[in-house]
């Protein structure tokens, strides 16, 4: 919803200030997405608004569950008929994580990834964005589902390639829906000056690097942003968010069968991660890898617990991912639309 474009139209129709709260509460706070539902208001006013504007700003077109109900990913079409899709994830007790996208395709192209396939389309607003949080409140809330716990900017797009309206519709999120900010991750795939940008601007939300190998040929091939910025700068950079955060990394590296997942690369992975900082500010998450029709597999579950127990031996803070959603493609690298 964008606010100041309702604000600027009550003050033009006469209506005093305390309407325009009545409306944000019932939205932000209700997930209420027909105007004409806010009882509090004036029926004349509710049909204005219905006439004028629109709560949220795209159409769902489908929306797919996964077998074990887990998992939710929506289909969505933006004003300008662009798809993208969003999806929500469970891990128990009614609690979900809303992964958002930011951008209509994805101009990094990861070799493993979906969601650059076709390149990129468009940024998204910070109202597209944030809408998606609406979406998905108000859908929750229909089907008694449980409520939002946390948000990861980790569909489609590259957040740092979209960073104002990535950081505006973090602060949506956060002042309006009332999310807090460490129940907030965004990642990158290693946009060196944003990174730092980020420690400035929002230093309490969480920083995901995608990273996915700690060799710099290897993720030349798998990162294509890593040609433009390598391991050596994003170590640097990284360096700089925590010392000026003081906040710990989350480090995404998904398995692949004998490309990254040898002894070699978690010993590579290790001294990268001690060359960076101290080892209590990193969390090492493998990610099995999901299906995105590319020539990789994944890695057996043994290579997995091998690479996981060389990080943990080691003194680093490492899980094993569970992925969810993979059999509607809503798994991570699995957001593909944008056309």
């Amino acid at each position: 919803m964008n606010s100041n474009k309702i604000k600027d139209f009550l003050f033009s129709v006469g209506e005093p200030i305390y309407r325009f709260n009545q409306i944000e509460n019932a939205i932000y706070k209700d997930f209420t997405t027909d105007f004409k539902k806010i009882k509090n208001l004036p029926i004349s006013l509710r049909e204005k608004l219905s006439d004028n504007f629109r709560i949220i700003s795209f159409d769902a077109i489908n929306i797919l569950t996964s077998t074990k109900g887990d998992s939710h990913k929506a289909v969505l079409k933006l004003k300008d008929g662009r798809l993208i899709e969003t999806a929500a994830l469970s891990r128990g007790m009614l609690k979900w994580s809303i992964c958002v996208s930011t951008q209509a395709g994805c101009p990094v192209r990861c070799a493993f990834c979906y969601s650059g396939r076709k390149g990129l389309k468009r940024n998204l607003s910070a109202e597209e964005i944030a809408d998606q949080v609406l979406f998905w409140g108000a859908w929750l809330k229909e089907k008694s589902l449980g409520e939002i716990s946390s948000i990861v900017y980790m569909g489609m797009g590259e957040p740092f390639l979209n960073y104002e309206n990535t950081v505006e519709s973090v602060k949506i999120i956060n002042n309006k829906i009332g999310i807090g900010k460490r129940h907030i991750s965004v990642s990158t795939c290693g946009h060196v000056p944003n990174i730092r940008q980020f420690a400035r601007d929002l230093p309490q939300v969480n920083l995901a690097i995608s990273l996915h190998s700690a060799i710099d040929e290897i993720r030349d091939k798998l990162v294509p942003l890593n040609v433009k910025y390598p391991l050596d700068q994003l170590s640097k950079a990284i360096r700089d968010y925590i010392d000026c955060s003081k906040r710990k990394i989350f480090i995404e590296y998904i398995m692949l069968d004998n490309v990254n997942d040898r002894s070699r690369d978690a010993r590579k992975l290790l001294e990268w991660i001690k060359m960076t900082h101290q080892k209590k500010y990193f969390t090492v998450n493998l990610i099995p890898y999901n299906e995105t029709g590319k020539n990789f597999k994944p890695s057996p579950m043994e290579k997995i617990e091998k690479f996981h127990k060389h990080m943990t031996l080691a003194g680093v803070e490492t899980t094993i991912r569970k992925s969810l959603g993979s059999d509607i493609k809503g798994a991570c690298g699995q957001l593909a639309l944008g056309n």
